[in-house]
């Protein structure tokens, strides 16, 4: 491994210091300080709110800085919410309380208002889908403008040309925020009195000058190219911005540049490394931050898309030891050798689950089974956390809508869920019964379901024509394929793909919980209905029942039929009835597995079935439920592939922790590759791992100033431990450590 370069490490430490922290600003900007018109189109105010924004950011060139820029525009944590705007718990404490969800204000406050009735905020963003950098790269953003202007036409509706309109001011305001850094370098060139410091700034400035308005022209060019547009994408979109294929959309140009020698691998793998530190400018806030890169996989046609690149990037992720990005790795039957062994090592070196494995082709026939083309299909990447999204080509809201199938079977015995989340549509179910078998308590079960299923896609599809009204996306979605084509905004249906995507949550803890009704009622008749339903209501006050619901009811993850098989009735059925919907904007639902902020939602959900208490943590995705896999990984894994097989296009993904001995030395590298390839034979679910033990992570609670790098996988993102709540990590704690026997 190439160790870090002087430059490299002295940016590093300017990160682990927080110095580019001391550039943010809070902010109040409003369009109506500057006397807006409000009866200007809200499309083309929104862009005026992101020139306003633009304007207002400085050109920042710190110190050993070859790529430039970052945002300082922030709003400012309230009492009550986080840095997302939510009132819900993220799992990280922020180092500072400046929000990332934070737009300069153009809507009136009747809009406002009338926005609240479709639960949309002003300035509210959709993201979880990266901008389209290989159209950025290739067009630039003259080139993407001069698009918008030609499809300008007297033939279209006022929408579509105060659509096209508002892409404009965009991208003037974007040119001109990113010219601003060509005269900061020749400003702070002509201050420095160091000659090759001089001649970094002049190459920025020159860069700068050709990238404002034009395409890249090389590997530097399409770096920093794609780095300024991402702070452009954090002030339009604020919140979750993953990054898509970027090994494959950069290797052109350093393919390119090695081929002339423009550059070498090693100037190459220094760029990756700066833009790597660049990437983690907003870590200190949440690592849940969605900066998820996919490397690897194929080119549309089906040979091999793994580059230098893919192996530059995974040895910056190696020697930086940051929590961004998230690496993710695409995995074919041809994928070469060379990727197996980089990987394996990345996890044995316990990087906090990178890299995440995917299996293509899982996905793709996933993908194709919902119509699309198996050329789009194999260009697909993660999303901000793991589902499964096509980068540049569509618009996929992958979090914005979800089904608890816990709380399910909560409402099927008729227990109090707890406290309410105001985001869960509210359903009125059919009151319950003393259902007299187990299967009409599970066809009860599943007409709550699909009773749920539909408000919910009515919910989302309200929230879904909010954004369209109220909240715009002008530059994110003139770099989506067809977007500008149709003169729509990526939130009115202008994509290729315009899908939505629908979680199935709590999965294990609901399986867990309909295995426990099932046992503990109706096989050894233990219990009642009405009393099972007492002893939740009540948070299990019988510890003997509790005990037998905890360690005598068969659990999900360990390869035992009696709760395997209601796991995969209950999945197909989720699955097939949440893809039967479509959106507000002309395209399907395509539904997933997935749970995220467990610990947070666990805290407002009561007691269940599983012997769970009042408060405590759900599981994530299929993983099961923490500490109840307790035969191993290979059952685990086994479980997992009765529900992979039904191919949810959305995805899901199963988290495994190991011990560190259970991937040590030759043989411990062989275990862990023939683990994986056996789950990618069988087109398992996205696969990522923990290596680590309690014992070190005990001595981080304690000792959290000699852990700081100490990164750990908790759903689709990787956090530094120590920097965690207290609930998250003993959530952590809690998963049962596996070995590779």
């Amino acid at each position: 491994m190439i160790a870090l370069s002087g430059r490299v490490s002295r940016l590093l430490q300017s990160h682990l210091g927080l110095e580019h922290t001391e550039y943010r600003t809070y902010s109040k900007l409003s369009l109506w300080n500057s006397g807006a018109d409000p009866s200007e189109p809200i499309v083309v105010r929104k862009a005026r709110a992101l020139k306003l924004m633009l304007d207002e950011t400085p050109a920042i060139i710190m110190d050993n800085e070859l790529l430039v820029g970052q945002r300082t525009l922030y709003g400012q944590v309230a009492e009550g919410e986080n840095v997302l705007r939510g009132t819900y718990m993220l799992p990280v404490n922020p180092a500072t309380d400046h929000k990332k969800a934070f737009y300069a204000s153009y809507l009136t406050d009747e809009e406002v208002m009338e926005a609240h009735k479709y639960g949309i905020l002003e300035g509210a963003y959709t993201s979880h889908v990266p901008f389209g950098t290989a159209m950025i790269l290739e067009l630039g953003l003259g080139g993407i403008r001069q698009n918008a202007l030609d499809r300008m036409s007297p033939n279209n509706s006022g929408a579509q040309n105060d659509f096209l309109n508002a892409i404009v001011i965009s991208f003037d305001a974007i040119s001109d925020f990113i010219g601003k850094h060509a005269g900061e370098a020749r400003r702070l060139a002509e201050l420095t009195g160091d000659d090759v410091r001089r001649a970094e700034l002049l190459r920025i400035e020159e860069s700068i000058q050709r990238i404002s308005t034009g395409p890249a022209e090389n590997f530097y060019d399409a770096v920093q190219m794609f780095w300024l547009c991402t702070v452009v994408m954090a002030v339009e979109s604020q919140g979750c911005i993953p990054i898509g294929r970027l090994d494959y959309d950069l290797w052109p140009y350093l393919e390119k540049d090695l081929a002339s020698g423009a550059m070498t691998l090693d100037e190459a793998q220094e760029l990756c490394d700066c833009l790597w530190i660049k990437i983690n400018w907003e870590t200190d806030l949440t690592s849940d931050s969605c900066r998820n890169v996919t490397l690897g996989g194929t080119h549309p046609d089906g040979s091999d898309a793994t580059n230098e690149l893919t192996y530059m990037f995974m040895a910056a992720s190696d020697k930086l030891k940051r929590a961004d990005p998230k690496i993710n790795v695409r995995f074919y039957k041809g994928s070469p050798e060379r990727l197996w062994e980089t990987t394996v090592e990345l996890i044995k070196a316990g990087l906090g689950g990178f890299p995440a494995f995917y299996c293509d082709e899982a996905i793709v026939e996933s993908l194709m089974r919902m119509g699309m083309s198996i050329e789009d299909a194999r260009s697909f990447s993660c999303d901000g956390c793991q589902e499964i999204i096509i980068p540049g080509k569509g618009d996929f809201y992958p979090v914005h809508t979800g089904v608890s199938l816990l709380e399910l079977v909560q409402n099927t015995l008729g227990v109090e869920i707890g406290i309410v989340d105001p985001r869960v549509p509210k359903v009125e179910y059919p009151e319950s019964s003393d259902y007299p078998s187990f299967e009409e308590f599970f066809n009860a079960y599943l007409a709550n379901m699909d009773t749920l299923i539909v408000e919910t896609v009515k919910d989302g599809n309200r929230r879904d024509t909010g954004l369209g009204l109220f909240s715009p996306v002008p530059f994110l979605s003139a770099t989506l394929e067809g977007c500008i084509e149709n003169a729509s905004d990526k939130t009115t249906g202008g994509c290729t793909y315009n899908w939505t995507g629908c979680n199935g949550q709590a999965f294990a803890t609901a399986v867990n919980s309909l295995a426990g009704v099932k046992k503990m009622v109706y096989d050894e008749k233990l219990v009642t209905l009405p009393e099972l339903r007492e002893q939740l209501n009540e948070d299990w006050p019988d510890q003997r029942l509790r005990q037998y619901a905890l360690n005598r009811v068969p659990k999900w993850g360990n390869d035992d039929d009696y709760v395997d098989d209601i796991a995969v009735k209950v999945a197909d059925h989720f699955l097939t009835e949440a893809g039967k919907y479509d959106n507000s904007r002309g395209g399907p639902y395509y539904p997933g597995i997935f749970t995220f902020h467990h610990v947070g939602r666990g805290i407002r959900t009561s007691a269940s079935p599983d012997g769970r208490l009042t408060g405590d943590t759900i599981s994530t995705h299929i993983t099961p439920h923490a500490g109840t896999d307790t035969v191993g990984p290979t059952s685990t894994l086994k479980s997992a592939l009765k529900v992979t097989c039904l191919r949810p296009p959305e995805g899901t993904a199963m988290d495994i922790r190991l011990h560190p001995s259970a991937v040590s030395g030759e043989e411990g590298t062989r275990k862990l590759r023939s683990f994986i390839e056996t789950m990618m034979k069988e087109g398992g679910p996205v696969l990522q791992f923990n290596v680590i033990d309690t014992e070190t992570l005990r001595k981080a609670q304690v000792n959290p100033e000699q852990y700081r790098s100490l990164l750990v996988r908790i759903w689709g993102f990787s956090a530094y431990f120590t920097t965690l709540t207290k609930d998250y990590q003993e959530e952590i704690i809690a998963r049962t450590v596996h070995g590779l026997d």
